[in-house]
């Protein structure tokens, strides 16, 4: 990313510079939550949809001690962090039967 911008300002001569503001290893989600998660959703009636996230939540630190897994919900405009971020109602509706169906998944299972 860094290079592409170094060359994008090249070409229009300008220069880029870039500090590194956080510098954390990735942590990776548990692959079974992540599989029992992307079932619920597909319960909800969502189609899942996987995609690596550079979000510094609790669940980096949660993730090196058990199993994790995160679930977003889709914010329109993608304004997020921001007074102005938003959720759809129906999106809050499926996240919930999706955390609901977790649960019943989980519960199923034998420990």
């Amino acid at each position: 990313m860094i290079a592409g911008a170094e060359q994008i300002a090249a070409r229009r001569g300008l220069s880029a510079t870039h500090q590194p503001g956080v510098d954390q290893n990735t942590v990776l989600m548990d692959e079974t939550l992540s599989c029992i998660l992307e079932q619920a959703v597909q319960h909800s009636g969502v189609s899942p949809h996987r995609m690596f996230s550079g979000a510094g939540h609790d669940t980096m630190i949660l993730a090196r001690r058990v199993p994790a897994a995160m679930l977003f919900l889709r914010s329109p405009g993608g304004i997020s962090h921001q007074p102005e971020e938003s959720v759809r109602v129906d999106d809050v509706a499926a996240a919930i039967a999706a955390g609901r169906s977790v649960l019943e998944i989980l519960g199923a299972r034998d420990v």
